[in-house]
């Protein structure tokens, strides 16, 4: 009997499931827990990576903004450049045919009976003598002035006509500066680019308020009452 029993103890003994050991559940829980650590860092990783993406769009969309806005400014900078370099354009060629028409009128410029043509204008010799007055009002019933003289071409043009005789030129003395010269348009003179005599213009008889062309063709202040020839000009 004793036996017997035993033997069923012992069998029933082995029956019975025994429980885990603490040492296992201990690594099973710390393995659990570095799971989840390991989860958290992974999802931290995730948003830190997902916030670097956002970012990164974020400036390539600022960068694309602003390189949008380069590009328009600079083309409309070109743009405007090229608006006034075609202007300029426009207006050097207004420039070039306004002076090919000058040439054409100057060469096809006809000048009537008695009148001389050089360089697009035309001149009358008046040759009866007149005072400075007399022969303006002379040049003016002709619808002409006294000669204005704007080049050595045309300086060297008349002196060609003067026969070494005297003939007055459309510049008279300044009413308001006495040192400087107007021609009858109403443009100054400067004596020193002039074609003067040596030593003029020297106002030697006082009043010589007129100017002339004299002795070897040059010029040489008058006074206005002396009778000279002239140069009309049209």
């Amino acid at each position: 009997m004793d036996r017997g029993r035993h033997h069923l103890d012992s069998e029933g003994y082995e029956n019975i499931p025994c429980e885990e050991n603490p040492t296992e559940l201990v690594m099973r829980m710390r393995m659990v827990h570095e799971e989840l650590k390991e989860g958290k860092r992974s999802r931290r990783t995730q948003r830190k990576l997902l916030m670097v993406l956002v970012t990164l769009l974020v400036l390539v969309f600022m960068f694309l903004i602003i390189l949008i806005g380069l590009v328009h400014l600079y083309y409309s900078t070109v743009s405007s450049q090229i608006k006034q370099a075609d202007s300029q354009i426009s207006r050097a060629l207004d420039g070039i045919k306004q002076n090919i028409l000058q040439t054409i009128r100057k060469e096809i410029r006809v000048c009537d009976s008695g009148w001389k043509k050089f360089d697009g204008s035309c001149y009358y010799i008046v040759t009866t003598k007149k005072n400075w007055m007399e022969a303006q009002a002379i040049c003016k019933s002709m619808n002409s002035n006294l000669v204005i003289i704007n080049s050595e071409v045309e300086q060297n043009f008349l002196e060609s006509l003067t026969n070494q005789s005297d003939f007055w030129i459309g510049l008279q003395r300044d009413k308001v500066d006495k040192y400087e010269w107007r021609w009858l348009d109403g443009t100054l003179q400067n004596p020193l680019e002039g074609f003067w005599m040596r030593g003029e213009p020297n106002n030697a008889n006082r009043e010589e308020d007129c100017v002339h062309m004299w002795y070897g063709e040059k010029w040489n202040d008058a006074k206005c009452i002396y009778p000279y020839k002239a140069f009309c000009e049209k």
